[in-house]
């Protein structure tokens, strides 16, 4: 037997999707008093707007027209970043600039840090760096593609996950 999918239309889009499947060659079969089986090669050529609001093999049918008109992301789209939030600092900054300019803030940014804070700071994450760290290892010493948090024991494969996580982990008070 072959797989066919089954479309159980919006109460409104019943008619209307009947005419389609009847337009059909070969007609499109029903499977119950509401609900058709639509082979998959036919699937795709099923009009937008008569699906919207459908079940589809038990799951609610949602077009991304649906979704344009209702303000909600496409599915698979990580959430937007609350107002007001470094996260959302963050994405406003990168969709008014260039990667370039906001690696070269991002720079600035990370020189501007006052040396006399991170020497005052503890071990605890939110606390600032301490000067030399946990980790006595000088770039001498460390081995090469390996990059030292300079707050704590963790290793890095690259400087900007150090950097990144130096700035997460161990905040320096830039505001």
């Amino acid at each position: 037997m072959r797989p066919m999918i089954h479309v159980q239309p919006a109460q409104e889009m019943r008619v209307d999707f009947a005419v389609w499947a009847v337009a059909q060659t070969p007609k499109i079969r029903t499977v119950s008093t509401n609900s058709f089986a639509v082979p998959p090669r036919l699937f795709v050529e099923v009009p937008e707007e008569i699906l919207i609001g459908a079940l589809v093999n038990g799951h609610r049918y949602v077009s991304p027209d649906e979704d344009a008109a209702t303000g909600q992301p496409p599915p698979g789209t990580p959430p937007a970043p609350a107002p007001g939030s470094p996260e959302a600092d963050a994405a406003a900054m990168v969709a008014a600039t260039s990667p370039e300019t906001v690696q070269a803030a991002m720079d600035a940014a990370l020189l501007a840090v006052d040396l006399a804070a991170l020497n005052a700071g503890g071990d605890e994450p939110g606390s600032e760096l301490p000067a030399g760290g946990d980790n006595p290892a000088t770039p001498e010493e460390q081995p090469d593609g390996v990059f030292l948090c300079p707050g704590c024991p963790k290793e890095f494969t690259t400087a900007r996950g150090r950097d990144t996580h130096a700035r997460q982990v161990h905040p320096t008070g830039r505001e």
